[in-house]
């Protein structure tokens, strides 16, 4: 029987790529709203409001995982648009983030190993969810279902539904109080080290690093490092089971939902 213990995973690199929706995040969603704005009648955007916009959103960002409370992509962009002083209204930024958010998904692929692991621990019957620093919530949710993932998730935690980034302990208290889950019996897997492990660890976690080919940081390491999700599937629920009663799960698919 399930014993109160939950594996969630980071989205990005480490169950889907998609570079061009990370670049959206991070750097380019106030230009490239900009960019789609100037098509349907709004002004051109020419290299010195380009190089603002994108400025001035990238230090909103540095901002957001300094103090690490989060807004939504539509909050971020009407922000940085009225520091701009660029007058849009909100049904058009509604319109300009998803236009955006959803012209990346051809360019979704599963990260190596994804699939097979997820599909393993949920046919083990693990409680499985997704805590992710994306803006804007509905795109890992239809990334998920794109690469046949979005029913093995009990649950999808952004920062932009949270109300927190992943430098804050609380975006996996809220992930895992919508797993049922708790802290001291659960694993989080993920890429950062600064986020996924360090992050997940002062959450009261235990933490399984994808290396892949980056440089191992000093300090205490992660409770199993792996180079990619290749056959992790028994390497996770060892470390899931780890310092407990032996766990039989039921096996059953896990439920869909939205953290």
């Amino acid at each position: 029987m399930v014993t109160g213990g939950a594996i969630t995973f980071d989205f990005h690199n480490t169950l889907a790529t998609c570079d061009r929706w990370f670049d959206l995040e991070v750097h380019d969603l106030v230009p490239a709203f900009l960019r789609w704005r100037s098509k349907s009648g709004g002004p051109l955007l020419d290299a010195d409001l380009d190089t603002r916009a994108r400025v001035t959103y990238r230090s909103l960002r540095q901002e957001v995982i300094q103090h690490g409370h989060e807004m939504s992509a539509e909050q971020g962009l009407a922000r940085v648009l009225g520091e701009l002083e660029v007058t849009v209204d909100e049904e058009d930024i509604a319109d300009g983030v998803e236009t955006l958010m959803r012209a990346c998904l051809d360019e979704v692929r599963p990260a190596p190993g994804a699939v097979e692991t997820i599909r393993g621990l949920a046919e083990a019957g693990v409680p499985l969810g997704v805590v992710s620093s994306a803006v804007y919530h509905p795109f890992v949710g239809w990334a998920l279902k794109r690469i046949g993932l979005d029913s093995a998730f009990g649950s999808i935690t952004t920062s932009a539904s949270a109300g927190f980034y992943k430098s804050r302990p609380e975006i996996y208290a809220v992930a895992l109080s919508a797993l049922g889950a708790a802290a001291d019996r659960s694993v989080h897997v993920g890429d950062s080290f600064r986020f996924d492990v360090q992050g997940a660890r002062r959450a009261g976690m235990r933490t399984a690093w994808v290396q892949a080919q980056q440089p191992t940081p000093p300090g205490e390491p992660a409770d199993l490092t792996l180079p990619s999700l290749h056959g992790a599937t028994e390497s996770l629920l060892s470390l899931l089971n780890a310092g407990s009663e032996t766990v039989h799960w039921a096996r059953h698919p896990s439920p869909t939902g939205a953290g």
